[in-house]
């Protein structure tokens, strides 16, 4: 069964390699009043009860808070399940960066081009698990990074702004 400590670990690299937890200048999200800032890829304006806590911790003390946001906030009774870590770290860290029905959206299609045939609708299910588990967790990864890269892709061509963060969500998605 997958583990969120290993998870966590893998996802935090991304976030906050250093694992500082440092008060950073970060993106305003839609709707959101700016300026924004982050901790450890926690925004102010998206969360801004949760980031407020975690400021107001001494930065020696806010690693714990930040792991505990992210369990409570991303990780899931169907990570738990999945039966490979390397498959639930990553998709994992797509649910922080992009989305938790974007990332299973992701799954689901990479479970189909490998012959599956769920339902790509963004949710967790018995039969998503259940056909995750029983695909080869191997060529699973394989296909859930090429199916991320993929959304980036189709990001940046949608909106060809967004063009300048593909080098860097590439990179994430392929390590």
């Amino acid at each position: 069964m997958a583990n969120f400590i290993t998870a966590f670990q893998w996802m935090i690299q991304n976030e906050d390699a250093q694992q500082a937890c440092a008060v950073v200048p970060d993106a305003t999200p839609m709707g959101a009043a700016g300026p924004c800032y982050a901790i450890s890829g926690i925004n102010s304006g998206s969360w801004p009860g949760e980031y407020a806590a975690i400021e107001a911790l001494p930065q020696g003390s806010r690693l714990q808070a930040v792991q505990g946001f992210y369990q409570q906030h991303f990780w899931n009774n169907w990570f738990t399940q999945m039966v490979s870590d390397e498959l639930a770290k990553r998709v994992f860290d797509f649910s922080v960066n992009g989305g938790a029905g974007t990332a299973v959206q992701t799954l689901q299609k990479a479970v189909n081009a490998l012959g599956g045939s769920l339902t790509v609708d963004g949710g967790w299910g018995p039969m998503t698990l259940a056909a995750v588990n029983a695909a080869d967790q191997a060529a699973l990864v394989t296909a859930f990074i090429n199916a991320r890269v993929a959304h980036y892709q189709a990001i940046a061509a949608a909106n060809p702004a967004d063009g300048q963060y593909l080098k860097a969500w590439t990179a994430r998605a392929q390590m």
